[in-house]
């Protein structure tokens, strides 16, 4: 199998779907897949394998973006509860559209 496109390891099921909606809904492809850990850390590792070195972690009640040009710090920060726009502005990150308010 290729590498995904854009990794977005999760710790909650739900956080997931709402996060692959929002990808969905911007056309752009994401892999979600369940895994244990802090955010900022699963988001690093996301980076390290994604093709477009764009990596994501999540919790239930928090969301981060890594660039893995950059991992440091978090590109993109949000609440659980926002993970569709989340998803949505991440998928426009990898577009390299605008981001969405709201």
């Amino acid at each position: 199998m290729s590498e995904p496109l854009v990794l977005a390891l999760v710790c909650d099921a739900v956080v997931g779907a709402e996060l692959a909606a929002g990808f969905e809904e911007e056309g752009v492809p994401v892999t979600v897949a369940i895994a244990r850990g802090a955010p900022l850390i699963l988001a690093r590792e996301a980076a390290k394998t994604a093709a477009l070195g764009i990596g994501i972690g999540a919790d239930g009640a928090r969301l981060v973006l890594v660039l893995a040009a950059s991992p440091a710090a978090p590109y993109l920060e949000a609440d659980a509860g926002r993970a569709r726009l989340f998803g949505s502005n991440a998928a426009r990150i990898a577009a390299h559209r605008p981001l969405a308010l709201g």
